[in-house]
C-alpha cells in the first residue's frame, strides 16, 4: 500500500508517534519522587506576607519576612523581591495562552515540512558528507584497521620521551631516565553500564584520570551502555574536556525533565533546527526500505538530542550536524595525531546459528532461554571477598556455545571480532549485498548508534528479573517470588510468548551474503541469510567492555575497569571478570592485589561513621587480577575499580540510593555533584597508588625484556652503543 507507506515515512507521522511516546512516559510519572522539586499550591503566611510562587519550571520560592527584606536591602540595595498573589486567569490571558500554543504548533508544522528538504540538501552536501561519493566494502579480517595500528605506534611515541613524556611524569621517574616507546605499557580504560549512574560516574573517573596524568598514558577507552553516553559526549560536545562535560551535565540537570517526556521533546523541538535533528534520522531510516522503525529508534533520537543540546548560552540552545558524525571524531578530536585515547562504543547481537560468539553469563542483563543455574549462584553470593573460581574454558567448540557476538563502534569502523567483519563507520546503516554497499546516503546519525548501544529497555523481561535477583538478599519473600516468576518465564512453552514488547532497532546487515567466518579448512561456509541485524546493549553479555579491549590483536597490557554496576558490592561483580577471562581465553586469572601496596586509610582519625565506612571498603576500592593469554602466554593485568561509597560522603551509597538506580534518568545537580565527588575520590584517594604500581611493574618488565632481547641478538657492546645513541637511532631512550 504505497499511500500507507508514504504516511508512515512522513515527518508529521513520525513526530506524532514520538509525541505519543512522550505523552505516555509523562503520564506514568517520568520524574521520580526523589528528583521532583517541591510544588506548593497553598498560600502560607509569614509575618503578614503571603507566599509568592515565582514559577521556574517546577520550582517555587518563598518571599522573606519584612525584617529580613529590610536587612538585605541595606546590604544589597540592588536585590529586589516581588510579591505576587495567586489570581485566576482572565479570559484575555486564556486567549493569549491559546494563541501562543497555536503559534507554537504552526511553527512546528513549518519545521516538519522542511525536514525532507533538509535531508535532500544533506545528500548534496559533499563538504559535510563526503561519504556520499564513496562506496563501502566489508573488510573480512581479524587484524586491526591499518589506521589503528599506526595510531598505537604514534600513541606510544606520544606517551614516551619522544613525545609528551606522559609516562615519565605519571610514574615520577628519575629526571635523567628516558622512556623508550617500545617500553610504554598499552593501557585500556573501560566503563561499565548502569544508566546515568555510570554516565556521571565514568565522567568523574575520567576527570580524575586527567588531573592525575593517567589519561595521557591511556591508549583506548571503551564503554558499555551508560558509559557509551559519556564517551560520545566527551568526544563531541565537550571537545575532550571533562570539566566542560561535567558543567554540561549540571546545566541539563537544572531542567527536571525526563529525556522521554513532553517537556524534553519541546525543549529539543524549540531549539534551532531541533525538529530536523529529532525526526530527520527517523525519516531517513524509514525510507531505507528493508527496515522499519521501533520504539527504541524513537528512544535513541529523544535521549541523544536532549543530552547533546548545548546549554552554553541560556535561551540559545542548539544542535550541530558535526556533533552527530562519529566518524569525524577521528580528526576533530586529534585521535589521528594520537592526542587522545581511541574511543569504542560497544553493542552485541544474537549470533546467527553456527557463528562464533560468547554465551551469556549470570551477571548479564539477559539470559533468555538459558538455565537459571548461574543466576541462582550469583543470587546466593552476597560478599565481595570471594576468590574468583576458575571455570574450565574450552577452545574446541566456540561455535556450539555461541550466543552473543560483540560489536565495536570506533570512529574508524563498526564490526565484530567474532564475525571477523568490519565496515567503515560512515557506512553503517547502508544496505550491503555480498560485501558491497548499496546506495550512498550520508553517515547515520550518532543518535541511532547510541540508541543501540544503550538499549537496555529492549532486553528480555527475564533479564530484568535476573538483574533484580542479583540485587536482592537471598531468602526474602520477594526473592522467592521472583525466582518462581523467573522459572515460569523460562519454561519452553512460554518462551515464545514471554518477552519484552520493546525491541531493539533494526539495521541492514552488512554481512548479508558474506561467509559467516573465513576458514581455509571450510571454504564453502554458509552465508548470513538475514538482511537485517539487531544490535543491543552489550550489558546483556557482560557489563564491562573487556571483550573488546582484550582482543589479542590489540595486545593491551593493562585494562582498568571502572564498574558502576548496581551489584558491585556482591560476588557477581568479581565473577564478571572471571566470565570475561573464560570467554576471551585468559588463563590462570588470579587476584594478585596483595603483591601491591594496598590503599592506606585517609579518614582513620575522623568521625566514627567515616572511619567505619572506610575500613569496610578499604581493600575493595581497587583490586588487581593477573592472567595469561592462552595463544601467546603474555600477561594481562585487569585493575578493577568499582564505584563504592567512601568517607568523602558517608551518607551516599551509589548502589542503594533511591535516585541512583540504573533506570532513573532524572537527577538533580546536587545528586550529580554527590556522585562526582564519590567517584573521583575512589580514584584519587584510594585506587591511583595501586594503578601506578601496576603500570610501573609492566613498564619495567617490558623494558627488561627489550634490553634482554637486544643483548641476546646483538651482544653487550652493540646493546650499550644502541642505548647511548641519539633519538634517531631507534634503540635509544632507555637506561
Amino acid at each position: 500500500m504505497p499511500l500507507l507507506t508514504t504516511i508512515r515515512q512522513s515527518p508529521a507521522y513520525l513526530y506524532l508517534k514520538t509525541y505519543c511516546l512522550c505523552a505516555l512516559v509523562t503520564l506514568f510519572q517520568a520524574t521520580p519522587v526523589s528528583s521532583r522539586l517541591p510544588q506548593i499550591e497553598e498560600s502560607l503566611h509569614l509575618n503578614g506576607f503571603r507566599v509568592a510562587r515565582a514559577q521556574l519550571g517546577q520550582r517555587s520560592s518563598v518571599v522573606k519576612s519584612r525584617r529580613e527584606i529590610s536587612k538585605e536591602r541595606r546590604n544589597a540595595s540592588s536585590r529586589e523581591f516581588k510579591i505576587t498573589t495567586q489570581e485566576p486567569a482572565t479570559p484575555s490571558q486564556s486567549e493569549s495562552r491559546a494563541r501562543v500554543i497555536l503559534r507554537r504548533w504552526l511553527q512546528r508544522a513549518v519545521d516538519l515540512s522542511q525536514v525532507k528538504k533538509q535531508l535532500r540538501r544533506d545528500n548534496e552536501d559533499r563538504k559535510t558528507y563526503p561519504e556520499t561519493e564513496w562506496d563501502a566494502t566489508v573488510r573480512r579480517s581479524s587484524a586491526l584497521h591499518p589506521k589503528e595500528t599506526a595510531f598505537i605506534e604514534l600513541r606510544q611515541q606520544k606517551i614516551s620521551s619522544h613525545g609528551a613524556n606522559s609516562l615519565h611524569s605519571f610514574l615520577g621517574l628519575p629526571e635523567g631516565e628516558k622512556v623508550d616507546p617500545r617500553d610504554v605499557p598499552l593501557i585500556a580504560l573501560g566503563g561499565s553500564g548502569g544508566g546515568y549512574r555510570a554516565m556521571y560516574g565514568f565522567t568523574a573517573f575520567i576527570s580524575g584520570c586527567k588531573e592525575l596524568g593517567l589519561w595521557d598514558c591511556i591508549t583506548w577507552a571503551a564503554g558499555v551502555s551508560g558509559s557509551c553516553w559519556t564517551l560520545a559526549h566527551y568526544y563531541t560536545i565537550a571537545y575532550h574536556d571533562a570539566s566542560d562535560l561535567a558543567r554540561h551535565y549540571l546545566a541539563v540537570a537544572k531542567e527536571p525533565a525526563h529525556p522521554l517526556s513532553i517537556r524534553a521533546l519541546n525543549t529539543v523541538a524549540r531549539s534551532s533546527r531541533g525538529v530536523y535533528f529529532l525526526i530527520g534520522p527517523l525519516v531517513r531510516k524509514a525510507q531505507s526500505g528493508i527496515i522499519g522503525l521501533g520504539i527504541m529508534d524513537l528512544y535513541a533520537t529523544l535521549t541523544t538530542t536532549y543530552q547533546l543540546l548545548s546549554r552554553e548560552q541560556p535561551g540559545r540552545t542548539r544542535l550541530s550536524r558535526a556533533t552527530f558524525q562519529f566518524s569525524k571524531v577521528w580528526t576533530r578530536s586529534g585521535i589521528e595525531k594520537a592526542e587522545e585515547p581511541m574511543p569504542f562504543l560497544t553493542a552485541v547481537r544474537k549470533a546467527p546459528r553456527g557463528s562464533r560468539g560468547v554465551e551469556p553469563h549470570e551477571d548479564s542483563s539477559a539470559s533468555k532461554g538459558e538455565p537459571p543455574k548461574r543466576a541462582l549462584t550469583q543470587h546466593q553470593t552476597n560478599t565481595l571477598h570471594m576468590a574468583p573460581t576458575h571455570e574450565d574454558s574450552s577452545l574446541d567448540s566456540p561455535f556450539a556455545k555461541g550466543f552473543f557476538q560483540w560489536f565495536e563502534i570506533s570512529p574508524l569502523e563498526v564490526g565484530s571480532p567474532d564475525a571477523q567483519g568490519y565496515i567503515p563507520t560512515w557506512s553503517w546503516g547502508r544496505s550491503f549485498v555480498s560485501g558491497r554497499s548499496v546506495g550512498r546516503p550520508p553517515e547515520q546519525h550518532l543518535s541511532l548508534l547510541l540508541g543501540q548501544c544503550t538499549s537496555a529497555p529492549a532486553g528480555p523481561l527475564t533479564g530484568y528479573i535476573s538483574a533484580l535477583l542479583a540485587s536482592l538478599p537471598k531468602g526474602t519473600m520477594m526473592s522467592r517470588i521472583l525466582l518462581l516468576l523467573n522459572n515460569f518465564a523460562r519454561m519452553k512453552r512460554w518462551e515464545g510468548l514471554w518477552g519484552n514488547p520493546i525491541r531493539a532497532g533494526h539495521d541492514p546487515n552488512p554481512f548479508y551474503g558474506v561467509n559467516t567466518r573465513s576458514s581455509p579448512d571450510n571454504p564453502t561456509e554458509k552465508w548470513e541469510l538475514q538482511g537485517r541485524t539487531r544490535l543491543m546493549d552489550s550489558g546483556m553479555s557482560n557489563n564491562l567492555p573487556n571483550h573488546i579491549l582484550a582482543r589479542p590483536e590489540r595486545g593491551a597490557d593493562i585494562i582498568i575497569a571502572f564498574d558502576a554496576s548496581s551489584d558491585v558490592q556482591k560476588g557477581s561483580a568479581i565473577r564478571r571478570i572471571q566470565n570475561f577471562a573464560d570467554d576471551c581465553h585468559i588463563a590462570d586469572l588470579e587476584d594478585v592485589s596483595a603483591e601491591f601496596h594496598l590503599p592506606q586509610p585517609r579518614f582513620s582519625d575522623s568521625a566514627e561513621k567515616k572511619a567505619e565506612l572506610e575500613s569496610k571498603f578499604l581493600h575493595q576500592y581497587v583490586r588487581v587480577f593477573r592472567g595469561r593469554r592462552e595463544h601467546n602466554g603474555r600477561e594481562l593485568y585487569v585493575v578493577y575499580c568499582p564505584l563504592l561509597p567512601n568517607a568523602v560522603n558517608p551518607d551516599f551509597n551509589p548502589s542503594t540510593a533511591s535516585f541512583s538506580n540504573s533506570y532513573n534518568l532524572v537527577w538533580t545537580p546536587e545528586q550529580i555533584r554527590m556522585l562526582f565527588a564519590t567517584s573521583e575520590a575512589n580514584l584519587t584517594c584510594y585506587a591511583i597508588g595501586t594503578i601506578r604500581q601496576v603500570v610501573r611493574q609492566v613498564y619495567l618488565a617490558k623494558k627488561a625484556q627489550r634490553k634482554a632481547s637486544i643483548l641476546s641478538s646483538t651482544g653487550p657492546n652493540e646493546e650499550q652503543l644502541s642505548t647511548s645513541g641519539g633519538a634517531g637511532s631507534g634503540l635509544s631512550l632507555s637506561t
